[in-house]
């Protein structure tokens, strides 16, 4: 029986590329995205069987129901991957506010549903998609920064707690530097940049092998050393 896994956020850019890695190593997936007609595009795309639900993860409860209703649909489902989520470099109070309600509470509802479910399944695998932005407050992107920390913080908890009740679950933060998407196109001064497919190539193979963190693309690790050791004096200025 194929494995089968659903991608909250799978419209474009990397959930887009994670539904085509994921079909071509013969998973069976699910995608969700608030606009329904690149869903149905992706779907001719893929050479294995999919299913599509629209979803906005901002409207909590909808997002909840319509996770429920695909998983009945494809008749259970062993991966959910958490990687909805939108970033402005200025944003607006409105703008904000937006980005906490998809980042932060629209991930917690998800999250805690495909919890539930696996806990009582006996098993599964969670993977949210925070970002290297997690690790330290940004100047250029306050509430953007600070939603990604939220997640992982929320993953790392979760890990600990699946981890007491013994129940078989496995939780991946994954943890993205730079990468090409629609999200990032208009952002200057970026290094390392990975492609949309490379980094889900990356992103499939730390999930199959079931780590805890895993930076995209790896050298990313590195940044993220050096994140933690930077004094604040001279990160502020970064």
């Amino acid at each position: 029986m194929p494995k089968k896994v659903i991608i909250i956020g799978a419209s474009s850019g990397i959930g887009s590329e994670l539904a085509k890695v994921f079909s071509e190593k013969g998973f069976e997936v699910g995608i969700t995205a608030r606009r329904l007609d690149y869903l149905q595009q992706l779907a001719k795309q893929l050479p294995g069987k999919c299913y599509v639900a629209q979803m906005d993860v901002a409207a909590y409860e909808d997002a909840r129901h319509v996770l429920q209703e695909l998983i009945a649909e494809m008749g259970g489902v062993d991966i959910v991957v958490l990687n909805a989520a939108i970033g402005e470099s200025k944003p607006t109070w409105q703008k904000e506010m937006e980005t906490v309600h998809i980042n932060a509470a629209g991930f917690t509802a998800l999250a805690n549903f495909a919890y539930q479910y696996f806990a009582e399944k006996g098993g599964g695998h969670i993977v949210g998609v925070s970002s290297i932005a997690a690790l330290r407050g940004s100047r250029m992107a306050t509430v953007y920064s600070a939603t990604k920390a939220y997640i992982s913080s929320y993953m790392q908890g979760l890990r600990y707690h699946a981890a007491s009740k013994k129940n078989g679950i496995t939780i991946t933060d994954i943890r993205p530097g730079f990468v090409a998407t629609p999200m990032t196109e208009k952002n200057k001064g970026m290094f390392w940049v990975a492609t949309s497919r490379k980094a889900a190539e990356q992103i499939v193979s730390a999930i199959q092998q079931k780590r805890k963190v895993a930076y995209i693309t790896k050298r990313w690790a590195v940044i993220a050393l050096l994140y933690k050791l930077l004094p604040d004096w001279v990160f502020r200025r970064v």
